[in-house]
């Protein structure tokens, strides 16, 4: 089981800039080099804050039944922006790993939509499921929902 928790540090008044240790982050140094690396920077994260909440929430059994019957005004609800919400209800999974969505949120998405997580790497990979299968060693079809 992993724990996931989110912490939001507001400034309550002017500071100076923070000044990066490099101690700390050497392990991200040329990170930038690697096609389709997407590090879930404090930037990122905070940005996507109310995206992963609202895909966190797909766990609670009242928001699922509000999304699929009422995804729009549950979306409004939640503060979505219209980014935000053009990337849930179309499914642009690539595009909310980039903007900063949790995978594990990702996850709870597809389990409702009945979308397994082979059918999301291949849409991350611009392929059908078909080409996705074919580049496997094994064929695979898991998903954390019903499918």
């Amino acid at each position: 089981m992993t724990n996931i928790a989110t912490v939001i540090y507001e400034d309550t008044e002017s500071v100076e800039p923070v000044v990066e240790d490099t101690q700390l982050t050497h392990q991200l140094d040329g990170l930038e080099k690697l096609q389709g690396t997407y590090p879930f920077t404090l930037e990122r994260s905070h940005k996507a804050y109310r995206l992963n909440l609202f895909l966190r929430n797909l766990s609670d059994p009242l928001h699922r039944e509000r999304f699929l019957s009422e995804k729009e005004e549950l979306m409004t609800e939640c503060q979505l922006t219209k980014e935000e919400k053009d990337m849930v209800r179309e499914l642009k999974w690539i595009e909310m790993i980039q903007y900063g969505a949790i995978f594990f949120g990702l996850e709870k998405l597809s389990a409702v939509m009945g979308k397994s997580n082979p059918e999301i790497y291949a849409s991350m990979r611009g392929e059908t499921m078909a080409q996705f299968q074919a580049s496997r060693k094994v064929s695979m079809q898991y998903s954390v929902g019903k499918k």
